[in-house]
């Protein structure tokens, strides 16, 4: 563990803090690269953080990616904005024009990432400081990690250029949830967050000492879910033989079991919990009011829409011909969250990492999060944040190898 730390509250081994911090300064200048997880709502957590980075005028990075959400993140702390994140995940992704269940279920109106979109370009009602993005970009680069549809493969998308809302919008289109095709570049992208939930590996590729990594969930001590992912697997091995064709595994249904190895995380960006509040909405179509009563029937602290049977209803609202696509990216995701977590626990020699995480599961979902629940969050990242720059800030300002004159931002 000498190459990578966590860093939390429940963390904050001051004696394990101050040994790092002091093997940091004996380094030469060191590339320092800031990557950030997605997670939806979740996103609150990260908010708070960069809030504190703000306060402090703390910016030592040279390379900053971030994924889905987190590339939204990212976007306002590049353009020096205090609280945009906040404002914009507790008064904007709570609306219900950007993401309303129950018309989903109905199949009237998906998540509304471009009206999210509008809203913090120039003009709307929330926009995002791109001159001063630009100015701090001057000897920085950053980059949105979206993921190729046709072979689910992870690109790096330069963030605050002419099309930057159509690589905010390629970083977060989550599939089913946003299932409007976003074609950019001669391609069409899906979630960043189904190749590279945490590019952490890029960065390293593009040249990084030291990886500051913020995170939405703990490093250990996720939340255990194998029950749900064993039943889920036993419905994928029986009930979808297009999945199983397509992988050319018909022959063995052994084979498609051995998957199971993969599924073992979170994929929570595609994870709703709960709806805690009643939406008024339209009269709802016969299947999607089926659904509907299945989840109000199921409400409460375990309802989790990859449970075995609203998997196969959400996939049943995708189309027949969308489920074999669907589980494939889900497949991937498992795949390299499970290289991610172990790259970060055990980085290659010559990288160091440092991990800001909550201290426990986080209160907030990736959608339909109670208010309340976002500010408990945020109030921790801004602490954790706080923390950080109190041991890490004079430390990283000193050995960072950024080319412009290391001042308050």
């Amino acid at each position: 563990m000498q190459n990578h730390l966590p860093f939390s509250l429940n963390e904050l081994d001051l004696q394990h803090v101050n040994a790092f911090s002091t093997r940091l300064l004996g380094a030469n200048k060191l590339r320092i690269a800031l990557v950030v997880q997605g997670g939806g709502q979740r996103g609150i957590f990260t908010a708070g953080v960069f809030d504190a980075f703000l306060e402090a005028g703390f910016d030592p990075f040279e390379l900053y990616i971030g994924t889905s959400a987190g590339a939204l993140n990212l976007s306002s702390f590049i353009s020096r904005q205090h609280q945009f994140g906040y404002n914009f995940i507790v008064n904007y992704t709570t609306e219900n024009e950007f993401f309303n269940l129950y018309k989903y279920l109905s199949k009237q109106k998906p998540m509304n990432l471009d009206w999210a979109l509008e809203c913090v370009a120039s003009g709307g009602s929330l926009p995002l400081d791109i001159s001063t993005a630009k100015t701090v970009l001057q000897h920085r680069t950053a980059l949105a990690c979206a993921t190729r549809k046709d072979n689910l493969q992870d690109i790096y998308l330069p963030m605050y250029q002419s099309d930057w809302r159509d690589v905010l919008r390629a970083s977060c289109a989550i599939p089913v949830i946003y299932n409007q095709p976003v074609n950019l570049r001669d391609l069409e992208w899906v979630d960043g967050g189904v190749s590279a939930a945490v590019p952490v590996r890029e960065a390293w590729l593009r040249g990084a000492d030291l990886v500051v990594v913020v995170r939405t969930e703990p490093v250990t001590g996720l939340t255990d879910e194998s029950s749900v992912f064993n039943d889920w697997r036993e419905k994928i091995e029986t009930a979808l033989p297009d999945y199983i064709d397509r992988l050319s595994l018909n022959q063995s249904l052994d084979k498609v079991k051995s998957i199971r190895n993969d599924l073992t995380q979170r994929f929570e960006q595609w994870k709703l919990v709960r709806q805690e509040q009643k939406v008024k909405t339209e009269p709802l179509d016969d299947k999607a009011d089926s659904i509907a009563n299945t989840i109000e029937q199921s409400r409460g602290s375990n309802w989790r829409l990859l449970s075995a049977d609203n998997i196969e209803r959400f996939l049943s609202i995708a189309g027949k011909g969308k489920s074999a696509e669907i589980l494939e990216m889900l497949n991937r995701y498992y795949k390299t969250y499970d290289e991610m977590s172990q790259f970060l626990l055990d980085p290659p020699e010559g990288l160091k990492v440092i991990q800001i995480t909550p201290e426990r599961p986080l209160k907030s979902r990736a959608l339909l999060s109670d208010k309340d629940d976002l500010e408990v969050d945020y109030r921790e990242g801004k602490l954790v944040g706080r923390h950080f720059v109190e041991h890490f800030s004079e430390t990283l300002n000193e050995i960072t190898a950024l080319k412009q004159l290391r001042r308050r931002i």
